[in-house]
């Protein structure tokens, strides 16, 4: 069977694999089963014939805390969720954006593609998780992707939809009072009982998906008025046409809001005049102004079905910079396209020379549209250069190629890959990763890649003032969708 258990363990602090599934516990002893504190099933998870191990394994753990469903594609059955939620110790559950919950009719305990029947989810009363995560992909909201991949149809999205809505429907609003990590997907959440109690514990909130088709667009600053604590906010929301860029906080602070202390902030699509940019302050430590879905799919082939993607501009982006009271800054990502060479030059200035304590820095920086030039990376090198003998240690750039290279075939020719032009008569990767790094002086720069249908992360360090390809790690991809 191709899974795996990850056992972490109390003693030494520190994740320890183990190669087998089931896992052997037997052979551990009892003394050691009492350190076991979280449990992670990775690969294909079978609901009917895992199910059983796995339930058997549950009873000889009885100091559990938290519980990962990773890859189990094939679905986790809505009564081993229940099974976990009744740990005596359990606090944390997670699941992939490629392990879906389960929620078969009754009579057919184990089919697979049955519609959830009234009864299939029973109620939950009081709940006792800290943390619950539920990722969600963004592929199934995808109208056509290239080399003839094929996404499940509209009756298989009814039901995602409809498995997700009962399942976060019965579970969510048993969390409120302790949850303190929350990750859901927002077009399939509880949201109108979620705004009509008080979160009092919730630290940390993360939003993915996209608005429901009647959801207000508006529901986003009411929902944030119930959490007075928070600290960490992500809304990584797809935007709909008829609202191109939703609002956080609007064009006020939200009653309930107003002494909220955010230290990581992480907006798709932001509206550079909403309020959550003048409220936050000294004490944010990570930003992003990111996109998502990412705005280079539909420019690499991909058709958004009901999306758009309404980056900033590069004035729109200083301009919401400049609003912004945040010196202690210790990460940032921006993601703009080039309206005019002054404002991109000012933008890449204001970053360089604002943020002193910076130690991480990703920039997706698009080509105007109609230039088909090389992006002018010794200039934005240059720009970049004063926050060298600063902090910075991780530099991310993607800088729009036009001329990107292709599909290689086989990965592992990683000489072919450097030697790569950008174009006939330009530089190749390595010359341009290597101006960069050495102007800039960062430990770590990434060069963003699309190879095929799969984007990458290449990865560089500087070496004795040299720059040298990473190959330990130069294959990183992009988080997944």
């Amino acid at each position: 069977m191709k899974m795996c258990c990850l056992l972490s363990w109390v003693s030494c602090k520190r994740e320890r694999p183990v190669s087998t599934w089931p896992p052997s516990l037997s052979d551990f002893g009892a003394s050691i089963r009492a350190y076991v504190r979280h449990l992670g099933l990775y690969g294909q998870y079978s609901p009917k014939n895992d199910t059983p191990k796995f339930l058997s394994v549950l009873d000889q753990l009885p100091f559990l805390t938290g519980i990962t469903f990773d890859y189990a594609v094939k679905g986790v059955p809505w009564f081993v969720v229940q099974r976990c939620l009744q740990l005596p110790n359990i606090s944390s559950l997670s699941f992939t954006s490629m392990s879906p919950w389960l929620i078969p009719a009754p009579a057919r305990p184990w089919v697979e593609d049955t519609l959830p029947l009234p009864g299939a989810v029973s109620s939950l009363s009081h709940v006792p998780l800290t943390t619950l995560s539920y990722a969600t992909v963004c592929w199934r909201e995808l109208k056509e992707r290239p080399y003839g991949a094929r996404l499940p149809n509209t009756e298989d999205l009814t039901r995602a939809y409809a498995v997700e809505a009962r399942g976060l429907g019965a579970l969510v609003p048993a969390i409120m009072d302790t949850v303190q990590t929350l990750r859901i997907p927002l077009d399939t959440s509880p949201v109108d009982a979620m705004c009509q109690g008080m979160w009092p514990s919730l630290t940390n909130l993360s939003l993915r998906g996209a608005y429901g088709h009647s959801m207000r667009v508006d529901i986003i600053p009411t929902l944030l008025s119930r959490m007075p604590r928070l600290s960490s906010l992500s809304i990584e929301i797809a935007q709909p046409p008829s609202h191109s860029r939703a609002p956080i906080f609007g064009s006020g602070i939200p009653i309930g809001c107003e002494h909220l202390q955010l230290r990581s902030l992480t907006v798709a699509y932001p509206d550079p005049e909403d309020a959550i940019f003048s409220f936050v302050g000294v004490d944010l430590l990570h930003l992003s102004l990111r996109d998502w879905p990412r705005f280079y799919y539909p420019l690499r082939g991909y058709v958004f079905l009901r999306f758009v993607a309404p980056i900033l501009s590069a004035s729109e982006c200083l301009r919401l910079l400049t609003r912004m009271n945040t010196p202690n800054l210790q990460s940032l990502e921006v993601v703009y396209r080039v309206d005019n060479s002054n404002a991109d030059d000012l933008l890449l200035y204001h970053i360089a020379t604002t943020y002193l304590q910076l130690s991480r820095l990703e920039i997706h920086r698009y080509r105007a549209e109609g230039d088909d030039s090389v992006p002018p990376y010794h200039h934005i090198s240059q720009i970049l250069a004063p926050m060298a003998s600063r902090s910075l240690r991780f530099l991310r750039l993607n800088l729009d190629f036009k001329h990107m290279p292709g599909p290689l075939g086989n990965r592992r020719r990683l000489a072919r890959r450097t030697s790569l032009g950008l174009s006939p008569a330009h530089p190749t990767l390595l010359e341009c990763a290597s101006a960069i790094i050495t102007t800039v002086g960062v430990e770590h720069l990434g060069l963003l890649m699309h190879d095929g249908s799969v984007s990458l992360w290449d990865q560089y360090d500087l070496r004795d003032g040299e720059c040298v390809i990473d190959y330990s790690s130069w294959y990183v991809r992009e988080p997944q969708l």
